[in-house]
């Protein structure tokens, strides 16, 4: 847990040749001893985590809103960068991190025993969710 401290705060204070001097001090190697020995190692560290869905990227021509000298509108390549939605929905829900979280069927939730006020706080406590449960059930779709 405290290499997973060290390794966050690499990540987020020092550049890549920083990272490198620091685990190469000899209080670092000496007396931290981290599994990593240099950035490189570090890197590949990081890279065996687990990970989501893959990123692909996308050229794109958009039209922008100026013109050029001869009155032309301008285009401009960008990069999209998208990862597939339902590989990141079933990474989400194959998550054992988040099992004691998710809600798959609505809910009627209330803030008193007698259930005469209703609480709707979410997207499964609200009465959207509780037709579209319906239809849904019903093979209406």
């Amino acid at each position: 847990r405290e290499e997973w401290g060290l390794a966050e705060w690499l990540v987020k204070s020092l550049g890549q040749t920083r990272t490198d001097e620091f685990l190469k001090l000899p209080i670092t190697q000496n007396q931290m001893k981290p599994s990593f020995h240099n950035n490189r190692s570090f890197l590949q560290k990081v890279d065996e985590l687990p990970h989501g869905a893959a990123w692909s990227c996308k050229k794109v021509n958009v039209q922008g809103n100026k013109t050029d000298e001869k009155g032309q509108i301008l285009h401009e390549d960008v990069e999209l960068w998208m990862r597939d939605p339902v590989e990141c929905v079933k990474d989400l829900i194959g998550n054992p991190l988040f099992r004691d979280h998710m809600v798959y069927a609505p809910v009627r939730a209330y803030k008193d025993p007698a259930g005469l006020h209703r609480v709707i706080d979410d997207m499964w406590t609200a009465d959207c969710s509780l037709v579209c449960s319906l239809v849904l059930s019903q093979g209406m779709f």
